[in-house]
């Protein structure tokens, strides 16, 4: 299943559902003991789990999926996500950050990504951030979370 479809059927289905969950912040560009998020990221792992049965996973990475991150410091970011043979899709938006959660809104929606939050040196760890995913291969998308871990470039 194309990450394309993943990330237009999470627009409508959770821009629906999460509404605006704004905690207020407005581009904190610093992660867990004040270290600067802002940079470029890719992705060395990417795994949904499914919600409803947690032994339904899949690597995306492992799969020949590029994905990259770029956190600008004025709260800006840009999600690039590159399938193998296949065109590139890129989603913008703005971002902010506690000490341990990243929040991405992507452009013109009303809702958030919300992901649990760690950074260790150039390791960044994301995880829990709610997707519409086929975890178990039937070709219909299942409610899966996504769980990154991401290396500074």
């Amino acid at each position: 299943m194309r990450l394309a479809l993943v990330t237009l059927v999470a627009l409508a289905v959770f821009g629906a559902a999460c509404g605006d969950s704004d905690s207020g912040g407005s581009g904190n560009p610093t992660g867990p003991s004040g270290s600067s998020l802002a940079g470029n990221w890719k992705a060395t792992r990417a795994e949904f789990v499914g919600v409803a049965n947690t032994n339904q996973r899949v690597e995306v990475v492992a799969r020949g999926t590029s994905i990259t991150l770029s956190l600008v410091s004025g709260g800006t970011f840009t999600l690039t996500i590159t399938e193998p043979g296949k065109s590139p899709e890129v989603t913008n938006g703005s971002w902010t950050s506690t000490s341990d959660v990243l929040k991405m809104t992507p452009a013109g929606m009303s809702w958030s990504w919300e992901f649990d939050m760690s950074l260790n040196g150039n390791t960044l760890t994301l995880g829990g951030a709610t997707f519409e995913f086929d975890v178990n291969g039937d070709d219909h998308d299942e409610q899966a979370k996504l769980n990154m871990t991401l290396a500074r470039q």
